[in-house]
């Protein structure tokens, strides 16, 4: 053991030398390193689309018809449309059909960036008559945002709305106020009605389902159409359920306003025959019923940019504005509030277009009340008949000791005393007085107005229209006067 010593001593300096220099050539051989930068440019932000102050002056004040395009055509791949579209598309543009639900606002917000060039996928389309009615199917030749040197900032989505303050109420239970509802929804505009004296009844309708025996069918149905591949059916048409109704007469002038209908549903074919299809109701309203017609599907537009007023008005200053008045409600309700639908004898002859709002009053000092009916049936019953009344027979004497008397030209009542004619007259003459000197005083009350609360139109038809009522603070009911605002 001893004797190995003296060469494990002169082999262990030879080994930790060559252990250093092969450490050292490593650290040598190493590559440096670049020196980090010390600020690296952010990435440029891509540039948002500008708009000129005239297409944003157009985006938002463009009212188009309220009626819809008559006139309809079946396109070869068979959707329907009032326009022609150009067979080749020009060149450098991005064709996009039309879709179920779209709008173009809602189309240059997806394409463009903003809703607000809108109107210039307009331009770029001219084939389209109106703007707020396009149809599916048709093509849409959209180019690139213009860029213009003077354009006013975007409008950028609006906040999201605070989160309301939380209270703690019994037990550290926290509660959150409701968000408002909207004044108006896709279901009041798709489910409400409208009065017409045009209206034919279509042919197509649905007649029997696979469950022939219930009564009324609602939204997953499936349902059987009279017309199939031979009258021009295809699957995936979209169409609308429609239930006429009564014929519906002016409460005041008792005038023929045209027949009531109401839309009531959407159904959409699935499968085609020679002479017969297959359908699914995609949406109802209420019950769906067999003998139900259909009409092609189209886009309504909705006013959803809507506010209600802070509150009713107690007075207004005239206004020269058209009147008319109400003469009818969705359901036949005879009194009517918020949230509900009535009709008027205002159209869009008169001007009325979707989304403008109106005020519902009446003049309460033209309404007598009971007490007054009944004091003015008891005084009737005082004064004579008239030469022309149709109504009521002249008084005759009850006893024959009278009847010289009513001969002579007196008026003879039982229970009251016998007067002569000229007191008779003298009488009628302060009646009649009085009743002009309350009239005259009455005139101004009677001019007051009484508003009962607010609506907003929903469509609007050649001389009547769909309103909401979107507040009140009084019963509206048939008869009752409405006015825009």
């Amino acid at each position: 053991m001893r004797s190995r010593m003296p060469y494990f001593t002169l082999i262990l300096p030879f080994v930790l030398g060559l252990g250093w220099g092969v450490a050292a050539g490593a650290q040598q051989e190493k590559p440096s390193q670049p020196p980090e930068k010390a600020s690296e440019k952010p990435a440029a932000q891509p540039e948002k689309p500008v708009v000129s102050p005239e297409m944003l002056l157009k985006a938002k004040t463009y009212k188009g018809s309220p009626v819809p395009p008559k006139h309809l055509v079946r396109e070869p791949d068979g959707h329907w449309t009032p326009y022609t579209p150009p067979e080749k598309p020009p060149e450098g543009v991005q064709v996009y059909t039309i879709q179920p639900g779209d709008t173009l606002s809602k189309i240059a917000q997806a394409q463009l960036g903003t809703w607000q060039l809108w109107p210039q996928i307009w331009d770029q389309n001219p084939y389209i008559k109106d703007a707020h009615w396009i149809y599916p199917g048709d093509p849409l030749y959209i180019k690139k945002p213009q860029v213009v040197s003077e354009h006013v900032p975007l409008e950028t989505q609006p906040p999201p709305p605070k989160p309301p303050e939380k209270t703690a109420k019994g037990g550290g239970l926290e509660l959150e106020e409701e968000a408002p509802m909207p004044p108006v929804s896709s279901g009041d505009v798709y489910c409400s009605g409208f009065i017409t004296k045009h209206f034919k009844r279509p042919h197509l309708t649905i007649l029997s389902s696979p469950e022939r025996a219930r009564e009324s069918l609602a939204q997953g149905d499936v349902v059987y159409l009279n017309e199939g591949k031979d009258e021009g059916m295809q699957p995936g048409m979209l169409f609308s359920i429609l239930e006429p109704g009564q014929i519906v007469s002016h409460p005041i002038t008792g005038k023929n306003l045209g027949r009531y209908v109401r839309r009531v549903g959407q159904v959409k074919v699935l499968a085609v025959q020679p002479h017969a299809s297959i359908a699914e109701i995609s949406q109802s309203c209420d019950e769906i019923r067999y003998g139900d017609v259909l009409v092609p599907w189209q886009v309504i537009p909705i006013p959803w940019d809507i506010q209600r007023s802070p509150s009713i008005p107690l007075d207004l200053p005239p206004s020269t504005k058209p009147q008319g008045r109400v003469v009818w409600s969705q359901d036949r309700i005879q009194n009517m509030g918020e949230s509900q639908i009535v009709y008027i004898d205002l159209g869009s002859r008169e001007g009325l277009l979707p989304g403008d709002k109106l005020w519902f009053f009446r003049y309460p000092g033209q309404t007598g009340t009971f007490t007054e009916t009944t004091r003015d049936l008891f005084r009737q019953q005082k004064i004579d008949v008239g030469p022309r009344d149709l109504f009521r027979k002249p008084k005759v004497a009850r006893y024959e000791g009278r009847q010289e008397l009513a001969a002579k030209g007196e008026t003879v009542v039982a229970g009251v005393e016998t007067e002569s004619t000229s007191e008779k007259e003298h009488q009628s003459d302060l009646l009649a007085r009085e009743e002009r000197l309350r009239n005259s005083q009455n005139d101004a009350v009677k001019a007051i107005r009484m508003y009962l609360g607010e609506g907003v139109v929903l469509t609007t038809e050649g001389r009547t229209a769909c309103v909401k009522i979107i507040s009140s603070n009084s019963s509206i009911t048939f008869g009752d006067r409405v006015q825009m605002e």
